[in-house]
């Protein structure tokens, strides 16, 4: 009887341990070791990026930081004539030619550009070696009044309006893994801005 006693006696403090156990909080946040990294500036940001592009994918502002002697090293000796990129990317988007009169109010520049935005919103730092012959400048056209009517006297039941066009350039720009590496990028830019017609509704 005793022996029987003890035996429940235990059974029931064991029940009593697991069931009694401290549980934790479902709400408590897991916290790591260590510090935590900053990797912002790994992925590209704009926070250096000047007011004034802010709103483009292109800058022609060079930022404080730019690392210009960096870039002259890498070209230091290599190039004897002047070298003029960014390379322009074919399409199957025919534009006609620049000189072709289209209605559309805009604004033309040759720039030399600083940082550019490729598709998925990271800024990237365009290669500049002016020093050393290397250049990235392109043709840079924009719309003033993007949607704005053009050709009224053809419009005859169809909405013309100016509409902004653009092209794929590849640029070389700074590899953000290590200081004395690049990468080629490719980047749609304004090129020019056309007079389109649709079907009025």
């Amino acid at each position: 009887m005793f022996v029987r006693i003890c035996f429940v006696f235990c059974a029931l403090s064991g029940l009593k341990l697991v069931c009694g156990a401290p549980q934790k909080d479902a709400d408590s946040a897991i916290v790591f070791p260590g510090p935590v990294q900053d990797v912002s500036s790994r992925y590209g940001n704009d926070s250096n990026v000047p007011d004034k592009c802010k709103n483009l994918n292109f800058c022609n502002i060079k930022p404080k930081d730019y690392p210009q002697e960096t870039f002259n090293k890498m070209f230091k000796g290599k190039i004897k004539e002047p070298i003029f990129q960014p390379t322009f990317v074919m399409t199957d988007d025919r534009q006609g030619d620049y000189e072709d009169m289209d209605d559309c109010e805009s604004t033309i520049s040759f720039e030399r550009l600083y940082q550019v935005k490729a598709g998925d919103g990271k800024w990237h730092t365009v290669v500049q070696a002016p020093d050393e012959n290397y250049l990235q400048m392109v043709r840079i056209e924009t719309c003033v009044s993007p949607g704005s009517s053009c050709f009224k006297e053809f419009e005859n039941g169809h909405e013309i309006i100016c509409h902004q066009q653009y092209n794929k350039w590849e640029f070389m720009v700074k590899d953000d893994t290590s200081e004395s590496k690049t990468k080629r990028l490719i980047v749609d830019l304004p090129v020019c801005c056309s007079c389109r017609y649709k079907a009025a509704v």
